[in-house]
């Protein structure tokens, strides 16, 4: 049942519609947001989805998770209705989760893969860590840079799953290389605050959804597939290391 709270010595429910009630009435009645109410399905937990003794990139994975399920879930709905076109300004957000979701899975899969490679080479246990930046590009070329110093059948055949990833990303520079545009209207201060590339254009600026969802489907595809690819084998490459560390134990 959800938490019922006093306001003008009348009960009213969390889940009712407050819009009669004043603002400072309701900023002094309304319970902290942080704190659940005991139901479960009508809470979000942060914690639940990461643990302390994870690697970054399984916890960077599981965040880029969610930033590719709300982008898919918002074209969905724009594709559903969009009579008042609320795919114009909703394209900000979406194209935001697709791009930030591309850059976590790519710092996750980097992370992942150096422990991967030096635990396959060494048998030694690399510190996990992520990389600075928010460059897709870069980081997606790091990766393929990765892949490529193995040099085996695998990650020929990963790389050229990336290579379906750098096009995407291609695709997005060859417009600006400035991704805060789906965050703000205008550039930063160092550039004087010009206007995005898509502000004051001679020509419409358009995303097609349905070509856009399925370029951001199979991104999200391929990075989640090869990012819990290679977090398995680092799970099992460091029970293997486990295993013949507590032996030479006894």
């Amino acid at each position: 049942m959800s938490e019922d709270f006093d306001m003008d010595k009348k009960e009213r429910y969390i889940t009712d519609d407050l819009d009669d009630v004043e603002t400072k009435e309701l900023m002094d009645s309304l319970p902290n947001y942080f704190g659940g109410f005991g139901d479960i399905d009508r809470s979000a937990y942060l914690n639940w989805r990461f643990y302390p003794f994870q690697d970054l990139g399984s916890q960077f994975s599981q965040m880029a998770e969610a930033y590719f399920e709300v982008a898919i879930l918002l074209i969905d709905e724009c594709l559903k209705d969009n009579w008042s076109k609320k795919a114009d300004i909703w394209i900000f957000p979406i194209m935001f989760n697709a791009i930030h979701g591309v850059e976590t899975y790519l710092k996750a899969f980097n992370s992942l893969y150096r422990i991967h490679e030096e635990l396959r080479n060494t048998g030694e246990l690399q510190k996990s860590e992520i990389e600075d930046g928010h460059n897709i590009q870069q980081l997606c070329k790091n990766s393929i840079s990765l892949l490529k110093k193995s040099n085996n059948n695998e990650s020929n055949a990963l790389i050229n799953e990336f290579k379906f990833v750098q096009k995407f990303i291609e695709i997005l520079y060859q417009n600006t290389n400035d991704m805060t545009f789906t965050r703000y209207p205008t550039k930063n201060k160092k550039q004087n605050h010009q206007n995005h590339f898509y502000i004051g254009s001679s020509k419409n600026v358009v995303i097609s959804l349905d070509v856009f969802r399925q370029w951001v489907l199979r991104v999200f595809r391929i990075l989640e597939n090869l990012t819990g690819h290679i977090e398995y084998q680092v799970d099992t490459l460091k029970d293997m290391r486990s295993e013949y560390l507590s032996n030479i134990d006894y």
